[in-house]
């Protein structure tokens, strides 16, 4: 049978004077998450190569096996932690969730 996921994607412009080093700290952080939490399937942090991205330069995809499982995501500490950091570097930043078979 088909494999129900749910995906949030993350996308990020970041303020002038934002260090790369941060960038990649804080994005470390929320990648470490996978071995945290139970029911993710997987957490994707990286540049956004793309030449469609109008400024956004970094992403985040973390794929969950429901619901409960991203919730838990983003109630961990080291994720709170991470969008701590996030949240103090974004110029703008846009969230999608949505559901999907595999």
């Amino acid at each position: 049978g088909d494999l129900i996921m749910q995906i949030h994607v993350a996308i990020y412009k970041w303020k002038a004077g934002s260090s790369p080093e941060s960038i990649e700290n804080a994005l470390a952080k929320v990648k470490e998450v996978r071995n945290r939490v139970p029911g993710l399937l997987g957490i994707f942090v990286g540049p956004n190569t793309s030449k469609y991205g109008e400024g956004y330069t970094h992403a985040i995809v973390v794929v969950g096996e429901d619901e409960a499982a991203l919730a838990a995501y983003r109630s961990d500490s080291l994720h709170q932690e991470a969008a701590s950091e996030i949240d103090s570097m974004e110029d703008a930043g846009i969230g999608v969730d949505l559901t999907d078979r595999l």
